[in-house]
């Protein structure tokens, strides 16, 4: 069985350990997955398991890249920046603030990093977390369509950049590629079984 436990958030300040419940839960869904038994996991499988599952394969994507990260990191909020404030009134976009941020990792460079199954919802992550990152990352598995796609995938955002998660995979195939640029494409059939 794969553990999934590194993908738990850390208790701090804004969280609590996740239930032992839950991390037997995602740990078989995560298993699943990796050993191909889709019946099954169709039927275990609520609300956010494709969520879980692509966040295992991003996990090992930077591993098998060497990518060094940390993991939830919480920041105090900022002061947004003005050319989200104006881009956003502009174009009656909510954005969003509150007195934390928790991207999903930070990579050695300082950049903060999201995932996203949804293009349309990593649009939507620019005014969660661009205004307060000097360089932001999205990445998303699904092509779709949505307002803040149409809004904004015109546009040139001064520190942040929106990618699907193809454009990481390595281009050298080696078996160990292979495997993981397969799961990924299982995961994107599997979009219409497993929510």
């Amino acid at each position: 069985m794969r553990e999934v436990t590194d993908m738990f958030r850390q208790p701090d300040g804004y969280r609590e350990f996740a239930s032992l419940r839950s991390i037997r839960k995602w740990n078989q869904v995560i298993s699943l997955f990796y050993e191909e038994r889709i019946d099954e996991l169709e039927k275990l499988c609520r609300h956010g398991g494709r969520g879980r599952i692509f966040s295992a394969l991003v996990l090992d994507l930077f591993k098998m890249l060497r990518i060094s990260y940390k993991q939830e990191p919480v920041f105090d909020s900022i002061e947004p920046d003005g050319w989200y404030l104006r881009f956003a009134e502009e174009n009656g976009i909510k954005l969003r603030t509150h007195n934390f941020c928790n991207p999903d990792f930070i990579f050695e460079d300082g950049s903060w990093v999201e995932i996203t199954l949804s293009e349309n919802t990593a649009y939507k992550k620019l005014f969660r977390y661009g205004h307060q990152a000097e360089k932001l990352l999205i990445f998303w598995l699904d092509n779709d369509d949505g307002y803040h796609k149409k809004m904004c995938s015109s546009t040139h955002f001064p520190n942040a950049e929106i990618r699907c998660i193809e454009s990481l995979l390595p281009h050298d195939v080696t078996p160990e590629s292979k495997e993981l640029i397969n799961r990924f494409r299982l995961l994107k059939e599997l979009k219409s079984i497993i929510p």
